[in-house]
């Protein structure tokens, strides 16, 4: 498919992307056979390492040699994401090369969340953050930052249509996953006109909606269901929190983990279930690590800006969708969070 003419859209406020000169640095880099780091944040999610990888995809055609990595013990990919293309550019951080000539995050908010990779932005010479988050830690020397799209992989069509790049069906593939994501299967408020069209694009370039839905979001192995069942009878409603919208939350222990055979990365769904509560406008999961901290998860209804609170917490995240970790246990860790939805609800 011949990629279409970019679209700038306006940047809510924000310092307007700077196209030119990220496109230009990739497009040196391509002609110069440099090669190109392209960092995820720790444990990605769809959107960036499909941005990731797509990215990478697209440069090694246009003669970059890009390497994709991320930071998190054991450096795997979660199942739910073997599917993406693009694979054979991953490297594990002590496998990519420092110092790298040209450096681009995908998805970040802020360099606390590239874990061990922060430390390649302080020696690349050109470092390019590509994100749609609308809060985060001003960090790179060249922002491509749209806050209307509705994930980073839109951001990642318009530059490769800056590149005049034709969208393969990998890339496409990588790339819709992101979309798909970040939009809530096309459910959220960030589902914008122009998330549709690029959806319609990526999918007459070769993305197959039912592989990648499946893949992200509707299959488990069994085991998942006993856990489900585990954690949803032990979940709790709070309806006074965040003014009376209601907060509904629950946690997935080591135990809960261990009795099932199952890790961190197989239980994404369980937010989802909670999301979808009617009396609660947030939801909440604690997730205990095998160290014994917590991995949150919170999600929103559009009211509550959970991005903004994650980022209290030491996370981030965008509005309906965010994260944080926390030292625990969970009984404080969602009073914390009890805490900043009343001050963000003016309730405290």
């Amino acid at each position: 498919m011949t990629a279409a003419g970019p679209t700038t859209r306006p940047s809510g406020g924000a310092a307007a992307p700077d196209w030119d000169q990220a496109v230009g640095a990739l497009r040196g880099a391509g002609v110069a056979g440099a090669t190109v780091g392209l960092i995820a944040h720790v444990n990605p999610d769809s959107d960036s390492l499909g941005s990731a990888l797509a990215l990478g995809l697209a440069l090694r055609d246009l003669g970059a040699t890009p390497y994709v990595s991320f930071d998190g013990e054991p450096f795997h990919i979660p199942e739910s994401l073997e599917f993406m293309p693009g694979q054979e550019l991953l490297v594990p951080p002590d496998k990519l090369p420092e110092p790298l000539p040209v450096a681009v995050t995908l998805d970040v908010g802020s360099p606390g969340r590239l874990g061990r990779l922060a430390a390649w932005l302080d020696t690349a010479s050109t470092t390019i953050v590509v994100d749609h988050h609308r809060a985060g830690v001003p960090f790179g020397s060249t922002r491509v930052i749209d806050p209307e799209a509705a994930s980073t992989s839109v951001v990642v069509v318009e530059i490769l249509d800056r590149l005049g790049y034709r969208l393969t069906a990998d890339v496409a593939t990588a790339l819709y996953a992101g979309l798909v994501t970040d939009t809530g299967s096309f459910r959220q408020a960030a589902t914008n006109p122009a998330a549709h069209e690029v959806a319609a694009r990526l999918v007459a370039a070769g993305a197959d909606p039912t592989t990648v839905g499946w893949s992200v979001w509707g299959s488990h192995g069994f085991r998942y269901v006993g856990l489900l069942g585990d954690v949803l009878g032990r979940a709790r409603l709070e309806p006074d929190a965040a003014g009376g919208l209601g907060l509904a939350w629950t946690t997935i222990s080591r135990a809960d983990f261990a009795a099932h055979a199952l890790e961190i990365e197989h239980v994404e769904g369980v937010i989802d279930v909670l999301w979808g509560v009617r009396e609660a406008e947030v939801a909440a999961v604690c997730k205990e690590t095998p160290a014994g901290t917590l991995m949150v998860s919170l999600r929103s209804r559009g009211r509550i800006d959970v991005g903004a609170l994650a980022g209290r917490l030491g996370g981030g995240g965008h509005r309906e969708k965010a994260g944080f970790d926390a030292p625990g246990p969970p009984a404080a860790t969602i009073r914390a969070i009890i805490a900043e939805l009343d001050l963000l609800t003016g309730h405290a």
